[in-house]
């Protein structure tokens, strides 16, 4: 349904006892990757594995995802997949559902909200790996696709704001500072318009950068400024401090919290 650019929300119900459990799993999965906790995630992952059908491609798309985001156990510790690893899991999960994809010709298929996802991750992965460039040409294609067919989607926009952040943000560091902007900034009104917070100050970093970098410096600093009383609203204590030295860095402005 989604393929078709339906709602497939609507006609989705949950049939069974093992399937509300594996959709119980599934949000605590999605919880602890929010909360970026890995170990409980991976207990989370483990349990699903083991109640899910080999057939369920849907389900073990969202598990290969998964992993990706928590890691491995390596003993006491809990270790990041490398570059290559991190590449053939990604593959391996658009397989299962679209064995003919092409990372250079992305509009040749149809996807869900999923398995654009899965693609948004390989081009994160390319951006991590230095290799901006590629990842910037992925997120482009991604970002047409959605407007092209997935504006009638609840999602839609939610994909937007995540692909736009990872876009703008390649874009800066790949020194194209006026496409940075323009991606930036549609990132931040749809996310405005969406009441939706996750990414908001993101944007607003990118947009101080970006503007600093183009020497335009009351943009960039009142850029920074909102990032950081955003942050404060938030109690992101982490992002705080990346606000402040900022502030500190590039205005020489200390601020006290």
């Amino acid at each position: 349904l989604q393929r078709l650019d339906l709602p497939g929300d609507r006609y989705y119900a949950l049939l069974n006892k093992n399937e509300l459990e594996i959709s119980n799993l599934q949000s605590q999965i999605i919880s602890c990757n929010v909360s970026n906790n890995k170990r409980d995630g991976l207990k989370y992952l483990e349990k699903l594995e083991e109640i899910v059908s080999e057939e369920d491609h849907l389900i073990r798309q969202f598990i290969l995802r998964s992993k990706i985001a928590f890691g491995y156990p390596d003993g006491e510790d809990i270790r990041p997949y490398s570059f290559d690893e991190k590449e053939k899991i990604l593959f391996e999960a658009l397989y299962l559902t679209v064995p003919k994809f092409d990372i250079d010709e992305i509009n040749n298929n149809f996807y869900t909200v999923e398995e654009i996802k899965i693609i948004n991750q390989i081009a994160l992965n390319y951006s991590d790996a230095g290799q901006n460039k590629k990842a910037i040409d992925v997120y482009n294609q991604l970002l047409k696709y959605i407007k092209k067919h997935l504006m009638n989607l609840k999602e839609a926009n939610g994909l937007a704001i995540l692909i736009s952040y990872n876009c703008s943000r390649s874009l800066y560091l790949e020194k194209r500072y006026e496409e940075s902007i323009t991606i930036a900034n549609l990132g931040l009104e749809v996310s405005i318009k969406e009441r939706c917070s996750s990414y908001l100050g993101g944007f607003l970093s990118v947009l101080g950068h970006s503007f600093y970098a183009e020497r335009k410096l009351e943009e960039s600093k009142r850029y920074f400024y909102q990032s950081f009383y955003l942050y404060t609203v938030l109690r992101d204590d982490t992002n705080i401090a990346l606000a402040k030295k900022n502030l500190k860095d590039f205005f020489n402005i200390d601020i006290l919290y």
